[in-house]
């Protein structure tokens, strides 16, 4: 029996040969990328928050982590403010706009495996991990935490998105549970900034992107009289453009035709004897295998990139956690 998770299948989707150095030779990078951290960050601060009520179980969760790096390995993620600092604006951002959520929490982090029959084909273990099951007014809604340098917009590719859609169906072949649909909790990788102080003390009317708490929180520490700048605030203590939440309703067709699609994808992943490449300009940026598939590409020695760049993942049997949205590449 197969097991796969939507993790595995997005990879082999994106390139076979990126497959091959994950989950069958198990390579993993040293290095820290900012967007994928943060994003790991965000999730575990969120996690936690629902879950047992305290974000910061979560946060020092990575700060830990974060503390045991060299300050070469802190550069990179350190670009737009200290990391666990731009984590802290994120959430409590976060927190103040949903303060008045009425979610009732039915599920957190939810692992599943569930089998996946066909005639003629070997079953298949679907296997994954759902962050949460809420419940409101209209039913039970799975949610998915995304995090991300932006937010796309309601009509992008949320229908055509297999990992959520196939979670309702997951959810009532292993509890039983009717699912409505899935929500999207979108949450920007990039913490809300402070404006900037001319030389003569005056606030610069220069654009920055921000957020209601993070402009009060300057306006207090600076001495500024919010009352001057309401034309500013008032659009912002409404909506935030750093968090967004979409809502789509489950819908069968497109679970049985994501099925087949999965089903399809481990019958070439089961046959095949050489995983090709699938060359792109996004290569360099978001391919964490980028210099070891160059180098074995063009037949030179990749034994000191292997030391030098990744460890080898021993298989423990859990779950393979889901991929975020943070391996976009960066804003500059």
């Amino acid at each position: 029996m197969l097991e796969i998770s939507q993790s595995e299948l997005k990879t082999w989707n994106r390139c076979p040969k990126s497959w091959e150095y994950k989950y069958l030779q198990k390579l993993e990078s040293k290095r820290r990328v900012r967007p994928l951290f943060t994003g790991s960050w965000v999730h575990a601060c969120l996690e936690t928050y629902y879950k047992e009520g305290y974000w910061e179980v979560g946060h020092h969760r990575f700060l830990s982590e974060y503390n045991k790096l060299f300050d070469e390995e802190k550069v990179g993620l350190d670009r737009f403010g200290r990391l666990p600092d731009v984590v802290s604006r994120i959430i409590r951002s976060y927190l103040w706009y949903y303060r008045n959520d009425d979610w009732k929490i039915i599920l957190t982090e939810y692992k599943f495996k569930v089998e996946l029959k066909s005639r003629g084909r070997l079953p298949i273990l679907l296997k994954g991990i759902v962050d949460l099951v809420e419940e409101d007014e209209d039913g039970l809604w799975v949610v998915d935490h995304k995090t991300g340098v932006t937010i796309p917009e309601p009509t992008a590719f949320h229908a055509m998105d297999p990992q959520l859609m196939i979670y309702p169906w997951a959810l009532k072949k292993s509890l039983q549970l009717d699912i409505t649909g899935v929500k999207y909790n979108y949450v920007k990788s990039k913490a809300p900034g402070d404006p900037k102080i001319n030389k003569d003390g005056s606030l610069s009317r220069r654009r920055v992107v921000t957020d209601y708490p993070t402009l009060m929180r300057f306006f207090k520490r600076e001495g500024i009289d919010p009352q001057e700048y309401v034309d500013v605030l008032r659009p912002l203590q409404r909506r935030s453009p750093f968090l967004r939440r979409y809502k789509l309703p489950r819908e069968q067709r497109v679970t049985e035709e994501i099925l087949r699609d999965i089903l399809t994808v481990t019958d070439r992943m089961q046959q095949s004897r050489r995983y090709n490449r699938v060359i792109t300009r996004e290569c360099n940026r978001q391919c964490s295998y980028h210099d070891l598939c160059r180098a074995e590409l063009n037949g030179f020695d990749s034994d000191a990139i292997r030391r030098d760049q990744f460890t080898v993942k021993e298989a423990d049997g859990d779950l393979v956690t889901e991929d975020l949205d943070g391996d976009e590449a960066e804003e500059t």
